[in-house]
């Protein structure tokens, strides 16, 4: 009873941001401070915390019968960790991965179903949708009770939004509890997804979907278009679209007269050239922003320029290399084939089209824990 009263917390707060930053010396990157870089501790960290304690016993049981796989990857965290460009940037990074992977084995364990976690994952998915209308009708934020749920503070006059124009005039596109509407974008597509799988009532989809239009996501779009709407293979499209991604820096002819997609191609090269130098391991766990710095000339060091690649593939690959890479691929392809699940690979597909474009997958909490929560509810 308890665990299922931390469980349904930690679902409806889960699309939230509140959090404590701390910003030590490896927080900055060229002297300049970096939300990505700064270790954070989150109010769903701590339920998280709490909820895996009710299962410590059942979680030393599994690590004995899987100790072999459990060393490798405590090798390799260790190893991508110590020959890392930031240690103790990719130990922050590391420990928060941890945490949301012990998570997502503790929902296996205890078997976790859709049915557990529906209503609490529809109210906040209804309250961060409401928010995100309001934000886009007053072009603004909200501020009061959102405030403590992570909402950031923003105005027209606010730079470096994400925006979009109709008919000569430029509206703020609203990113709800999320630090950007894509990323907001992408959790709203598993959710739809979710309540698509198990067949909810068509006007709870609506709403959601309205919710996903409302953010003006155009890879989110594609990613609903392509699997929910056309229904196409996703093996081919998650083949597709990791070739596509992987092949985006050796492409010149890409239009950069486009603002969204010449701030994409900006980053290509010297990602190119971080994956070359550190191909097998990576530059460690957290490391691309402190490798980035260290790749593009003075001039362009500035805050908007110091971010992550908006290419998930990519992203993973300077980060934990060839090794790190092969090591995902091969966890999920065994659980494909032991499972033939079509549902996760739709998911992974979801997943690979959006990456293609963007990196919050990667980098982003609430986006990353709403990956685990279907994954392991659909599994």
């Amino acid at each position: 009873m308890f665990s299922t009263i931390f469980l349904q917390l930690i679902v409806f707060f889960l699309p939230t941001q509140l959090g404590l930053h701390f910003w030590p010396e490896f927080s900055r990157a060229a002297g300049i401070k970096v939300d990505y870089l700064s270790p954070t501790l989150y109010l769903v960290d701590l339920l998280l915390i709490f909820y895996i304690s009710l299962s410590f016993s059942s979680i030393i049981k599994w690590i004995r019968h899987h100790l072999s796989p459990v060393l490798i990857f405590l090798v390799f965290v260790f190893v991508n960790t110590f020959f890392s460009i930031s240690p103790l940037n990719a130990l922050f990074w590391w420990a928060h991965l941890i945490l949301y992977t012990v998570f997502f084995l503790v929902l296996r364990l205890r078997k976790v179903r859709w049915t557990d976690i529906k209503t609490p994952l529809l109210a906040s998915t209804l309250l961060i949708i409401f928010l995100e209308v309001i934000q886009l009708v007053n072009q603004s934020s909200v501020g009061g009770l959102f405030y403590w749920l992570g909402e950031r503070a923003f105005s027209t006059s606010t730079p470096g939004l994400a925006r979009i124009s109709f008919f000569g005039h430029d509206f703020v596109r609203a990113p709800s509890t999320f630090s950007h509407p894509n990323s907001l974008a992408g959790y709203l597509m598993v959710v739809y997804y979710l309540f698509h799988v198990y067949r909810s009532s068509l006007w709870q989809r609506l709403v959601i979907f309205l919710g996903l239009l409302l953010t003006f996501s155009k890879a989110a779009l594609l990613a609903f278009l392509l699997v929910i709407s056309l229904h196409a293979n996703p093996v081919f499209l998650i083949w597709f679209f990791t070739i596509f991604s992987f092949l985006q820096p050796f492409v010149s002819a890409i239009p950069t007269s486009i603002q969204f997609i010449s701030d994409r191609v900006f980053l290509l090269t010297p990602t190119k050239d971080i994956i070359l130098e550190s191909s097998l391991m990576g530059v460690g766990l957290g490391g691309f922003i402190p490798s980035l710095a260290l790749h593009l000339p003075g001039s362009h060091l500035l805050s908007e320029k110091l971010q992550p690649v908006h290419n998930l593939p990519l992203l993973l690959l300077s980060e934990i290399g060839l090794i790190g890479l092969g090591i995902i691929i091969l966890l999920i392809r065994n659980k494909y084939k032991k499972n033939h699940y079509k549902k996760i690979l739709a998911l992974l597909a979801i997943v690979i089209i959006t990456g293609a474009f963007d990196h919050y997958w990667w980098t982003l909490p609430q986006n990353k824990l709403i990956l685990l929560l279907a994954g392991a509810v659909l599994l």
